[in-house]
């Protein structure tokens, strides 16, 4: 009895599972995360006192499992500097930064300030900008359609995030130039890494997946970084003081499986982007490189921008310096 009562929850539990699936399924179907995220925005700035809009990336969504203190980036950032506003998501780049601020530029009210946290992936890596979810292209085009935030920002039924299977196989076929493996397709990269479950994986496996997030060769004359030109001219035009944040990979571990050289390639790319953010605006210096340990990331065995509560707490001072100083 007992045992066919377990079984009984347990299906129960998978029926649950797969209801919630499907509402998750549709929800991202219809609904435009980063124009959610715009006017959950607008609703704090018309009626609160901001002092520090965050435009952030995943890193502003994550801790670790090591953590005894869960408190998130944002919030550490209200903890030092007041109160905090955020429109952030995983994936988050300068294509939804410049679009986002542009929305809220029609609004009169303002921020003290402007903090915005960017992977060197998010705006200019194949395996991100050509994916149709992380790459969030509906959404950017339905973006670009809205006049501004002076008004209440529809989101329901304003591109989606959703890939059809004539869209995914273009995304697995695109090609990447890696630094470490030549010319390769992003299903080449994906056939290798997805199903392999948590980390610890393979010494192999683990080298394999720094590659595919940070080997593609990234060249000056990439027209991805416009998107970091308009970002940057965008903030000129919000009229607000802006601080960038540099959430770098876990560079150790990096470099421990490609000596000598990870930490000067993903660093070449910096110096580009923050040269396409200057080509956009002389206020907006290079983007903040905070030292960080290897036990500062949420775990850096899997690459990831993402910190600990003592890599959070490293970003958040730092970030707090920058503002007060400007």
């Amino acid at each position: 009895m007992a045992l066919s009562s377990a079984l009984h929850r347990a299906q129960g539990s998978v029926r649950v599972q797969r209801q919630l699936s499907k509402i998750r399924r549709f929800r991202s179907r219809v609904t435009n995360v980063p124009l959610r995220q715009v006017e959950q925005a607008r609703r704090r700035l018309e009626t609160e006192d901001v002092d520090v809009l965050v435009l952030g990336d995943s890193s502003t969504l994550c801790w670790s499992l090591r953590d005894t203190d869960r408190t998130l980036l944002p919030e550490l950032i209200g903890q030092r500097l007041g109160n905090v506003v955020t429109l952030s998501g995983p994936g988050f780049g300068s294509n939804i930064y410049g679009e986002a601020t542009r929305l809220l530029t029609a609004m009169d009210r303002r921020p003290k300030a402007v903090v915005f946290t960017l992977a060197l992936r998010t705006s200019t890596a194949t395996h991100i900008v050509a994916d149709p979810i992380t790459g969030y292209h509906r959404s950017l085009a339905a973006m670009a359609k809205v006049r501004g935030a002076d008004r209440r920002v529809r989101f329901v039924g304003r591109g989606g995030t959703f890939a059809t299977d004539e869209e995914r196989d273009v995304f697995l076929a695109h090609p990447i130039e890696s630094r470490w493996n030549g010319l390769r397709t992003v299903g080449w990269y994906r056939e290798q890494l997805v199903g392999t479950g948590l980390p610890p994986w393979p010494i192999e496996l683990e080298k394999l997946r720094f590659d595919y997030f940070y080997g593609e060769q990234l060249h000056a004359d990439n027209p991805r970084l416009e998107s970091l030109t308009t970002l940057a001219r965008r903030l000129e035009e919000y009229g607000v003081p802006a601080v960038g944040v540099w959430t770098r990979p876990p560079m150790q571990r990096g470099e421990m499986h490609f000596p000598g050289e990870f930490e000067e390639h993903v660093r070449s790319h910096k110096v580009l982007q923050d040269a396409a953010l200057a080509r956009g605006s002389s206020s907006i210096g290079p983007m903040l490189d905070i030292h960080l340990e290897d036990e500062d990331f949420e775990d850096s065995f899997n690459a990831t921008e993402h910190f600990a509560y003592t890599g959070r707490v490293k970003v958040a001072d730092a970030i707090a310096d920058a503002v007060r100083s400007r």
